[in-house]
């Protein structure tokens, strides 16, 4: 469930022929602004299935995207606090720091997570993309290399794509994502874009939040389907819902995991200070 949780917004082929080159220069499109911002959601249980073992989930998630002049620097720190149906429980957490260029060519990352306040994974590494592929070289745990092909993206990129495809009325597209958030650091991503959304009021939002300039943006439903690349069932190992607005900012996610489900709603949101290049 490690990386199930962390996801946010992070993914093989186009079912289209693309020039690799094209494809390479559309990552960053000029038509997509995103907006530095501080976010704080509200995690809490929104679904179990009969059977299930999870009785709660309650938390919070803080999601900094803030912009570095070349790059973008992104922090997510969770922390969860699950109960159980034998009354127990446990408190799960998950720190991520990373930075990608803005031409989508290069992303360092570092993950760590925690269970009951012990370390279990710690994953912290560099990583390129060319024309003709990459690569993901960790550090941590233990110095290895993964490599994929220059269709992949990065998180960043990959959230920008979406944005991208959603303002030319695109409903789908499939793509390998690299966020060395694991020992495989790679998953594709399918992305079902719906249909643009003009008024986001809704009554899910803090009233507080109702009048910020931040959200004063259309968005899209979007669902985010995550498969493994050795899968050998054809499903996908967790899904994502979330209305993503067009300044980069996501409103509102559930993350579905099969057997139970979690929401997070957004409870606070400012906009970061530009970096003065």
């Amino acid at each position: 469930m490690s990386r199930k949780i962390i996801a946010l917004v992070i993914i093989s082929c186009l079912f289209a022929p693309f020039s690799a080159r094209a494809e390479y220069e559309s990552i960053v499109p000029s038509k997509i602004t995103v907006i530095p911002h501080r976010a704080i959601y509200n995690m809490s249980l929104a679904s179990v299935k009969n059977g299930s073992n999870i009785t709660g989930v309650s938390g919070k998630m803080m999601f900094e995207w803030s912009d570095t002049c070349d790059g973008w620097a992104v922090q997510q720190h969770l922390k969860l606090r699950f109960t159980y149906a034998q009354g127990d429980g446990s408190d799960i957490g998950s720190s991520i720091v990373t930075w990608e260029s803005k031409d989508g060519k290069m992303y360092n990352f570092n993950v760590r997570r925690t269970t009951d306040g012990k370390e279990t994974e710690n994953y912290r590494g560099k990583s390129s993309l060319g024309e003709t592929g990459g690569s993901g070289k960790y550090a941590i745990p233990k110095s290895k290399e993964v490599k994929f092909g220059p269709n992949a993206l990065f998180p960043s990129a990959h959230t920008v794509l979406i944005l991208s495809k959603a303002l030319d009325g695109e409903k789908f597209f499939m793509r390998p994502v690299f966020d060395g958030s694991d020992e495989d650091g790679i998953a594709d991503v399918s992305a079902f874009i719906g249909s643009r959304l003009n008024d986001i009021s809704s009554t899910e939002m803090n009233p507080k939040l109702r009048d910020n300039a931040l959200l004063s943006q259309p968005g899209w439903p979007v669902r985010l389907a995550f498969f493994k690349l050795k899968t050998e069932t054809g499903e996908p190992d967790y899904e994502m819902n979330l209305t993503l607005l067009a300044n980069g900012v996501a409103k509102f996610m559930q993350i579905d995991y099969g057997d139970f489900s979690i929401s997070g709603v957004l409870e606070e949101i400012e906009k970061l200070p530009a970096p003065g290049c």
